[in-house]
């Protein structure tokens, strides 16, 4: 899993680098259709991805975007009138709910589809007019990592050239964000560093909490879930990502001293409200950290400091990865083996992968 962790930067250094030949045939479908609402049908760290990209595609490239977990699609779903081009995700490809809801698009044969995918030749490519890689490789170990931030680029990247053709983005703009992006990859193995040292100074701490929220806003929800399906993967034990909203109407009333709160802090229009709700239940439970992009003017124990300067909005190309190591870290301070495959069978009862 670390190993992952530490080719992510290499990994989205050769997608910027080829993103033009990886992304031709999307380019071609936005070009001649230039659809404005896209349905994207995606299930787990796939969904948690592209929920964290949306709201940047949507601005970047002025257009909608509305995401349906496939399952739910293929049995009470439909799509609406006014969709005009579907994208399925699944970085390895054998989804089984998300291979049925491809299944239900295309036999309609309205609009144009693509699917996103680490593995090609996969059977999910059957099943759309396009298939985009999304420049990862096969990721062997179950609990995805280098996937997740290579979804997250490339899928900012479709953003960017989407921009670009509905000419929302010229070309001295789309150079800027393309600069953007790199300047965000290149802090990664600082991101690491100071993880591994956080981990380090708060490791007892941390090893023994039995239950965990993750609070985000904005593009952090997204990073918000993929930590909550990291940590239940791989902690095992209760995680839940929650929208700072959200976790207010309700949530909020299990915390207790045992209780453990991370909060995302990309800084934006909510961050002040998001400091709030840190300093109101530090007096309810001493497990409070922070996993912040900026600088802190405050120095605090408790606050992974990132240090940098960037847009909220591409905060996901980087945030996930302290949750990355924190899941794997604990994991392993408690004592787990995630080499020992458990509930083996589960794919073969449940049918979740074909």
């Amino acid at each position: 899993m670390m190993t992952y962790v530490h080719e992510e930067q290499q990994v989205c250094r050769e997608i910027l680098n080829n993103y033009e030949r990886n992304l031709a045939s999307f380019q071609q479908i936005i070009n001649k259709k230039k659809p404005r609402n896209w349905l994207i049908l995606a299930t787990g760290s796939s969904a948690n991805a592209m929920l964290s990209v949306k709201y940047y595609i949507e601005k970047v490239a002025d257009v909608s975007i509305e995401i349906q977990e496939p399952f739910n699609f293929v049995h009470y779903g439909k799509i609406r009138q006014s969709a005009d081009f579907v994208l399925a995700v699944s970085q390895g490809g054998h989804s089984y709910s998300t291979i049925e809801a491809l299944k239900k698009v295309y036999r309609e044969d309205r609009v144009p589809t693509a699917v996103l995918t680490s593995k090609l030749d996969s059977p999910i490519a059957k099943y759309a007019d396009t298939v985009i890689d999304i420049g990862c490789g096969v990721e062997k170990v179950g609990f995805v990592t280098k996937g997740f931030t290579a979804t997250v680029l490339t899928s900012l990247l479709m953003g960017i050239l989407a921009g670009v053709s509905y000419g929302e983005v010229g070309v001295k703009e789309k150079q800027r964000k393309l600069d953007e992006l790199n300047k965000a990859i290149e802090h990664i193995p600082i991101i690491i560093r100071k993880t591994e040292q956080f981990y380090t100074q708060h490791c007892k701490e941390l090893n023994s909490i039995p239950r965990f929220a993750i609070v985000g806003y904005g593009p952090s929800v997204g990073t918000a879930k993929e930590g909550e399906t990291k940590f239940t993967e791989t902690i095992r034990v209760p995680t839940q990502g929650f929208e700072l909203e959200a976790y207010m109407h309700g949530p909020y009333l299990e915390v207790n001293k045992n209780y453990s709160l991370i909060f995302l802090k990309t800084g934006g229009v909510l961050a002040e409200r998001m400091e709030k709700l840190k300093e109101y239940f530090s007096s309810y439970t001493e497990h409070c950290f922070s996993i912040s992009m900026n600088e802190e003017s405050e120095r605090d124990a408790k606050t992974l400091s990132l240090d940098i300067e960037s847009n909220e909005l591409l905060s996901p190309l980087f945030m996930a990865i302290p949750l990355q190591i924190l899941a794997y870290r604990i994991t392993t301070g408690k004592g787990i083996d995630l080499g020992v495959r458990i509930f083996d069978d589960f794919d073969k009862v449940l049918k979740s992968k074909v």
